[in-house]
């Protein structure tokens, strides 16, 4: 019977046996003071995002660790206190790595000297990849240099012209991934920068013919999979995606039986973002021209903290449904940049994304729900 309770644990929750995996990484100076100035995160493809970690400190040393969800463990290094922050990143795995400078820290390049034992050193493969796309980068700076001193917002052919140049430097950077697919490093470069601009279908075809099953099926394979789904459904099927959450004042919102009766204008901000909070007097405007039996808007501050998202709602009148997001949301929706607005007619049909084209004082959307939201 045992056995059998067994089995079926491997079988129902693998993440229970192979999920907990566990880094340590110790860094080490010849000058203890150097260790204050540093900060250390790691990845977590679940969160989609840099966590940080903080570190014990014996002597000359810091010592950071922590469980992880990737192939290899994403360590990131940060030194410094001002604007200007050097970064180093390493790959290492369960086992004790290290990390040793033979130098004091020289600020003007702090990750200059070292040697590592069980970890990864990626920045020659980086500055290949780099070097490969360089062309595409400057041709790109060409287009936009020449576009952006007299570029007028609502000018959708220049809009176009900057948005291919720079999915023509991901294109190439596929390209180097594609002739490096064994190497981790082409991994984690399709992961933070390719796979949110180029198509998602295309994006799939590579995911599965590009890299080895032991990318494909782990955690952090899982993850990107789901991602890239994600997203054929919201740009190419053009169909939203329901989740449930707990509105300001806790009131259980889910989406889906709201968008099946309704219009829904669903609104990605941030009481940090000066953009976003110049918009909320024309979301006001718009909630004022239609009923809430045509229309429902939906607010979803991301980074936010609820008693700042309060104070908002009450300065600035905001008289619809307000989410402060704990980053599920936006992820879900694979929010890159603030704001973004989508408009949702019933059933779940994306009829309007912001992000897709330029629209100043939301014109377009306005124009869009006098057409739709009048008639439905």
């Amino acid at each position: 019977m045992k056995s059998i309770i067994f089995l079926l644990i491997l079988l129902i929750c693998p993440c229970l046996i192979f999920g907990q995996k566990k880094f340590e990484v110790s860094f080490s100076f010849p000058d203890s003071t150097a260790t204050k100035k540093l900060s250390f995160f790691y990845y977590d493809c679940q969160l989609r995002d840099f966590i940080s970690v903080p570190a014990s400190y014996h002597h000359h040393k810091a010592i950071i660790s922590h469980s992880y969800n990737t192939v290899y463990a994403q360590i990131y290094v940060e030194y410094g206190s001002a604007d200007l922050r050097p970064g180093m990143t390493i790959f290492t795995t369960e086992k004790p790595a290290k990390v040793t400078f033979s130098e004091p820290i020289n600020e003007a390049d702090p990750f200059k000297n070292y040697t590592l034992v069980n970890a990864q050193d990626p920045k020659q493969e980086f500055l290949a990849e780099k070097e490969y796309i360089k062309e595409a980068q400057n041709t790109y700076r060409q287009i936009y240099d020449s576009i952006a001193p007299n570029w007028k917002s609502e000018d959708s052919l220049d809009f176009k012209k900057i948005k291919e140049a720079k999915m023509a430097i991901d294109r190439k950077r596929l390209e180097y991934i594609t002739s490096h697919s064994k190497s981790y490093s082409s991994f984690y470069l399709f992961e933070k920068y390719t796979i949110r601009a180029l198509p998602p279908d295309l994006l799939l075809q590579q995911f599965t013919t590009t890299f080895p099953a032991t990318f494909r099926n782990s955690e952090e394979g899982t993850s990107i999979k789901k991602y890239l789904l994600n997203r054929a459904i919201i740009e190419e099927q053009k169909k939203a995606i329901s989740f449930t959450a707990n509105d300001i004042n806790n009131n259980k919102v889910i989406f889906e039986e709201i968008y099946n009766k309704k219009h829904v204008l669903l609104v990605f901000w941030g009481t940090w973002c000066p953009p976003c909070i110049a918009e909320i007097p024309l979301l006001r405007k718009i909630r004022q021209q239609y009923s809430k039996e045509q229309l429902e808007i939906i607010s979803v501050a991301v980074g936010s903290a609820p008693e700042k998202v309060r104070q908002f709602i009450k300065e600035q009148q905001m008289d619809w449904m307000n989410i402060v997001d704990n980053d599920k949301i936006n992820q879900l929706y694979q929010i890159n940049a603030y704001p973004e607005v989508f408009l949702i007619e019933r059933k779940g049909n994306i009829i309007y994304k912001y992000s897709d084209y330029p629209d100043p004082n939301l014109g377009n959307l306005q124009q869009i729900l006098a057409a739709r939201a009048d008639t439905h």
